[in-house]
């Protein structure tokens, strides 16, 4: 038997190179189960795992370079490091700018990127991309993916860093978390209507009790009605709309006829509910905003030639540029909690929410 390595222990468990490694450190990252797994093998295969035992805070992979590698401190070559986006088959060119910022970032900081689709049916049945456990360090969801899929991956000792998270988690945070904020954004909006004069306002989206950035949103429009001691009539608040195919005209043409008052504003959850929601009530006779006024979020129509819902804009690309960030502070700090990063967004007001 050759010489045993940390690459060639990870090869025979199956395993990334980096999920042996700090499973030898007794990274609380690894689960119990793996970490026991890999240090028993080590003591087998006469692993001589000295350094790891010597240390019993974890450290940064940037700490201990692989076999052939050299260490960015040692005189060498500087370190590189491996990671996975993660994204749905989604075709919204949103997510593509999210991937780009990541990848921007990525190659300013020595970091090898691929970008992995994932189905809905590998989701529910829990299997990772091809090539999860060859070298990759850290994960970045751009979408929300469930929650035990992706505590399968950081049950491999990868790191995990999402873009939104769910409002409420069953075992508590499962990596660092960048969002942008919603709530006091969705206030000035709400604001901006209420300063018009404007009672009946309604609310509209779906997933608000589910993902956190939605339900910061819901929680801005709940905020800025009560501060105004404004009672919306019910039928107009739908922060959780239930629907198999949410995203079609007849799916929000039923909304419209739902509704038992007719509104004077609906605050919508992002930019493609509102303009759905705009097609809807101009096939039922409504004028926007002459008659109801609309706002959106997310800023989606900013390269059209007249853009018309006033929204909030969060640059994608900087939202993407900051999970890397985020990554490489974790690197040097892999014992530290779990983190929220917050990126502030700029209300823009343009004609969809404005009267007279």
């Amino acid at each position: 038997m050759g010489k045993v390595t940390i690459q060639s222990m990870a090869e025979e468990l199956g395993l990334s190179r980096n999920t042996v490694s700090m499973a030898l450190k007794g990274n609380e990252m690894v689960a119990p189960r793996t970490r026991e797994l890999v240090r028993q093998y080590a003591q087998e295969a006469g692993y001589l795992p000295k350094r790891a035992q010597a240390a019993e805070e974890p450290r940064s992979v940037r700490e201990e370079p692989g076999d052939g590698e050299t260490d960015k401190n040692a005189g060498g070559r500087s370190p590189f490091h491996r990671v996975m986006i993660l994204r749905r088959s989604d075709i919204a060119v949103y997510w593509d700018k999210v991937i780009g910022g990541i990848s921007t970032e990525a190659g300013l900081n020595g970091c090898q990127t691929q970008v992995a689709l994932v189905t809905d049916e590998a989701e529910r049945e829990g299997v990772l991309p091809a090539g999860l456990t060859d070298g990759i360090e850290a994960v970045f969801c751009v979408q929300v993916f469930a929650e035990e899929y992706i505590r399968k991956i950081r049950d491999l000792g990868i790191w995990v860093f999402l873009l939104d998270d769910y409002k409420r988690m069953k075992n508590g945070q499962i990596g660092d978390v960048v969002k942008m904020e919603g709530m006091n954004a969705v206030v000035a909006l709400t604001d901006h209507l209420l300063g018009q004069g404007m009672r009946q306002i309604g609310f509209l989206s779906e997933n608000s009790s589910r993902f956190e950035t939605m339900y910061d949103r819901y929680d801005g429009y709940r905020y800025a009605m009560e501060s105004a001691g404004v009672v919306p009539d019910p039928s107009l608040v739908m922060p959780d709309t239930k629907s198999e195919f949410f995203y079609r005209l007849d799916t929000f043409e039923r909304i419209v006829d739902s509704w038992r008052v007719a509104p004077e504003a609906i605050v919508c959850g992002n930019d493609s509910i509102a303009k759905f929601l705009t097609q809807a009530l101009r096939k039922k006779g409504f004028r926007v905003p002459e008659d109801v006024a609309v706002t959106g979020f997310d800023n989606d129509e900013e390269e059209m030639l007249e853009p018309f819902f006033s929204t909030v804009y969060v640059n994608p690309k900087w939202l993407g540029r900051r999970l890397v960030q985020c990554f490489l502070w974790r690197l040097r700090y892999p014992s530290a909690p779990f983190e929220k990063v917050m990126v502030e967004g700029k209300v823009i007001l343009r004609r969809s929410s404005v009267k007279g």
